[in-house]
């Protein structure tokens, strides 16, 4: 029992427990944000602070005999996944930041194994998400989040899509559980961003809210693009003994073919295992993946047993988590970027400070909201660290050193790039220039405006839009329909036949779909299904530039902000000459788009059915087999469940057609489908 050093007076208890409660319902805030959401507000040192002082807190008023409330393991299950139940418990690990501390765990298991003999693991902690597959008889059978430690989310489509997984191991175990962690190494990280921060999008925040972020996306192709990878580090519930010490686990996942550990260390002592943890911590900024901690595991498999488990942590592991580190520095200046999407991002421009080996001298401050939370100004004396090691990041400011003529930084509602108005999207905390011709987004909207899911215009992709531009030949979107057989000609690398082939691409992109356009324009919040619910309703182009807000909330899933967008983007000066050109070079149509009695009957075949699409198709693409069923009306979904009333089977199909021919689905063939989309009845 702990020794309290002076009594509290009743008061004090209850000024205690009113903490205590105030600082439950944070974590429990900060275990949704964290585990759910994937966007937690605090560092993880933070949150481990608050944990730590919930549970001094609780020492002292279990003392007094105060009751208290547990704080829970936290749960990532999310709405859009099925859960299903771990074969055996799924625990996190209890952490620590001090020395002192490690070597009381240390303390503790040597009371209560006695003077049996034990050593250490020392292994790399990885941050990212914990990964818990399943395989029966030899093959993968599914893969689950830790969610609440009992149950987790079936996540197994996108776990497969990370290289190298086994879908077969050789050892035909029963059942077996591999533990491990899902990430997303340096490089891929450091890429993800530096294309967000060309396209004027917000910086991923950390590797591991990425990686958590995408195990849980349901768009396949985002999923295969952000490259996830697997370090697997335990076994959980196996039908037959595999191995007797943790190290021989390690080698044994090696041997069935997962990416494992390929540094740690065995120590045989405490001592010597505290060494290997300043090993780790002095070379872990070599290493591939981010590494915030190192964790140490009785090697011995035999006390693991005897020593048991808390309600959360097992008792023969601990993490040892590294300091964050920081500096302290000024901020000269705040600075606004504009992003070729037209997003504007804040950015700080400090006094050069030296932090993990490096000289910082500008910080990104997110957006608007940041700002205003953390109430930054120019001026201040701020705290900053390296999150996920590479994005310097503000975490706190010294109000105390500030300026008596400080004041607040007044976010600008002005482009500050070409004089426009700025918006702001709903369900976006981010502020965003939507003028067409703002020179810093031109680029990217070409590159949009001409890409497959707009108006597709094959041939001009980045590079040629970049020397065209660099020619002074396209300065906005009209530009693509002004240009000349010699303005293609004279590129480098270009002749006769390939200036033909794109003129002629953009002649027929004159002919496409409303939805299209509408799409390529950029509008905010304007994605591919909502262009699609637009141009259903209105038609033509001119009833949607005269529909006004009221009128376009009145269709599904179009809120004020959102109307409100779209009337301003149709108002802005520099749009309207934009789309005045268009129309002078035939790309902008009068006529009204009328459904054919083809296109009626076929909307009877496909109309509020949801649709699957499994395997290959040899007449066309999956994105054009989407686009096809959804002009007709149909659904197409991601997941198999039994909301699916068609799943369309092309070749090399895999364990879906199993599925769904048990749940009694219709299911169609390649021929079936285009029997349909081609209006020829059964």
């Amino acid at each position: 029992m702990s020794t309290i050093n002076e009594p509290y007076s009743v008061s004090d208890i209850r000024a205690l427990k009113a903490k205590y409660d105030k600082l439950l319902s944070e974590i429990s805030l900060h275990d949704r944000l964290y585990y759910r959401e994937n966007n937690p507000r605090i560092s993880d040192f933070e949150y481990d602070c608050l944990k730590s002082e919930v549970e001094r807190l609780r020492e002292i008023l279990t003392i007094y005999s105060m009751e208290t409330k547990d704080t829970t393991i936290g749960d990532d299950r999310t709405s859009g996944f099925q859960s299903f139940a771990h074969l055996s418990p799924m625990m996190s690990l209890a952490n620590t930041y001090s020395r002192e501390e490690l070597f009381q765990f240390s303390n503790h298991l040597e009371a209560i194994v006695g003077p049996q003999k034990f050593s250490y693991v020392v292994e790399p902690k990885i941050d990212g998400i914990a990964i818990n597959l399943i395989y029966k008889k030899g093959k993968f059978f599914k893969a689950l989040t830790r969610g609440n430690g009992t149950i987790g989310d079936d996540v197994s489509a996108n776990i497969k899509t990370i290289k190298g997984l086994p879908l077969k191991i050789e050892n035909h175990f029963g059942s077996i559980e591999i533990r491990g962690e899902v990430y997303i190494d340096k490089q891929t990280f450091i890429g993800i961003n530096k294309a967000r921060e060309e396209q004027g999008l917000e910086l991923f925040a950390n590797p591991r809210n990425l990686a958590a972020g995408t195990v849980k996306t349901i768009n396949i192709d985002e999923v295969i693009e952000r490259n996830l990878k697997l370090i697997t580090y335990a076994v959980g519930y196996c039908s037959e003994k595999i191995a007797s010490f943790q190290s021989e686990v390690l080698e044994c996942l090696k041997n069935l073919g997962f990416a494992s550990q390929e540094k740690y260390w065995i120590a045989e002592s405490i001592e010597e295992a505290w060494k290997y943890v300043e090993v780790l911590g002095a070379m872990r900024h070599t290493l591939p993946h981010w590494t915030d901690g190192a964790v140490l595991k009785i090697n011995e498999l035999q006390f693991y047993e005897m020593l048991g488990t808390t309600a959360k942590s097992p008792r023969w592991a601990i993490a040892y988590k590294f300091a964050p580190e920081r500096a302290v520095t000024r901020i000269n200046d705040i600075i606004l970027q504009v992003g070729r999407t037209g997003i504007i991002t804040p950015v700080a421009n400090l006094e050069s400070v030296l932090l993990s080996g490096t000289n910082v001298s500008r910080a990104t401050l997110h957006n608007a909201d940041e700002i205003s939370k953390k109430d930054i100004r120019i001026g201040d004396y701020v705290t900053v660290e390296k999150a996920g090691e590479i994005i310097p990041a503000i975490v706190a400011v010294d109000t105390k050193k500030r300026s008596v003529n400080s004041m607040p930084f007044v976010f600008p509602k002005i482009c500050p790039a070409c004089g426009s108005q700025l918006v702001q999207l709903p369900s976006e905390v981010a502020w965003r220039c939507q003028n067409l011709c703002c020179l810093p987004q031109i680029q990217r909207r070409l590159e949009h405006f001409v890409s497959r899911t707009a108006m597709d215009i094959d041939g001009l992709g980045t590079a040629v839009i970049e020397r065209l531009m660099a020619d002074q030949k396209l300065d906005n979107i009209a530009d693509i329909y002004r240009l000349t057989f010699n303005d293609l000609e004279s590129l480098e690398k270009f002749g006769t036949k390939s200036a033909l082939k794109i003129l002629s691409n953009i002649d027929d992109s004159k002919n496409r779909p409303l939805w299209r356009l509408l799409h390529g324009f950029g509008i905010l919040g304007i994605g591919e299904q909502t262009a699609k619910i637009l141009a259903k309703h209105f038609r033509s182009l001119n009833n949607l530039i005269a529909a006004t807000s009221e009128k376009l909330e009145r269709l599904g899933g179009i809120g004020a902000k959102l109307s409100n967008a779209i009337v301003a983007f149709f108002r802005e000066p520099h749009n309207v000459q934009i789309l005045s050109d268009l129309r002078m070079l035939g790309v902008i149509h009068d006529d009204t788009h009328l459904e054919t009695a083809q296109d009626q009957d076929q909307n009877l075949i496909f109309h509020a059915k949801n649709f699957i699409l499994t395997g290959t198709l040899s007449s066309m693409t999956r994105q054009e087999a989407i686009e096809k069923i959804e002009h007709f009306g149909g659904k197409v979904s991601i997941s198999l469940s039994r909301n699916v009333h068609i799943l369309i089977a092309g070749e090399n199909c895999g364990s879906k057609l199993e599925k769904a021919q048990s749940l009694g689905l219709e299911i169609w063939n390649e021929t079936d489908l285009l029997r349909h989309l081609n209006g020829v009845m059964a």
